[in-house]
Parts: C-alpha cells; sequence; structure tokens
C-alpha cells in the first residue's frame, strides 16, 4: 500500500468519531408493557423472590480443577493407565483387582 494512503487513512480514522455510544445518547428500542415504572418494579419484586426462596435443593458449584496426571501400570497385569500422580494402588479395569501402582517412565 502506498504508505500517503495509510497516513491519509489513520488521520481520517482519528478525525472521525467510532466509538462507542455513551449511555442515555438513545431512547428505548422498545416500550415494555405497561411502561418502564411498572417494568423496573416487575424486575425487583422477581429478584426479591429469588433472594426469599433461595434454598434450592441443589447449588451451583466451580468445576473441579484437574489434578497432576501420571501414567501407571498395574503391577498384577501390565495394563496402562492415568492416574493422580499420588495414586499408589487401584482397582484395575483389566483384572478388576486391587492392586499396586508403578509409574511409567517413558517406556516405548
Amino acid at each position: 500500500m502506498n504508505s500517503e494512503f495509510q497516513k491519509d487513512l489513520k488521520r481520517h480514522m482519528k478525525s472521525t468519531n467510532t466509538g462507542e455510544l455513551a449511555p442515555g445518547t438513545t431512547k428505548r428500542r422498545y416500550t415494555p408493557v405497561g411502561g418502564e415504572r411498572r417494568h423496573r418494579e416487575r424486575i425487583h419484586k422477581e429478584s426479591k423472590l429469588a433472594d426469599d426462596w433461595k434454598n434450592l435443593p441443589f447449588t451451583f458449584s466451580k468445576p473441579k480443577k484437574p489434578k497432576r496426571a501420571a501414567l501407571v501400570k498395574c503391577n498384577n497385569c501390565g495394563h496402562i493407565t492415568t492416574c493422580s500422580v499420588d495414586t499408589v494402588g487401584i482397582i484395575c479395569n483389566n483384572c478388576h483387582k486391587f492392586s499396586s501402582v508403578s509409574e511409567v517412565l517413558n517406556e516405548q
């Protein structure tokens, strides 16, 4: 691209206002049923009901973070699986017995 054209384009972009509108600059897109006052009252009433009846039978929680994992080998059958770094024994999915495990170190 021509450097003069780039300079002119930058100058034009600085001179024109392409930013966001400030709140309250334009009117509402639509008028809610019953007017704005009833709309605000309904919102406050619904949020108060949610606060009063908040003891729900379930909770919202953050998902668990994944822990550090390592490849381990069942000492009974040799089946390799992924477990936490702190794991010392598992019930193997292959032989269905409890077994101690040993960490697999880059075996190919």
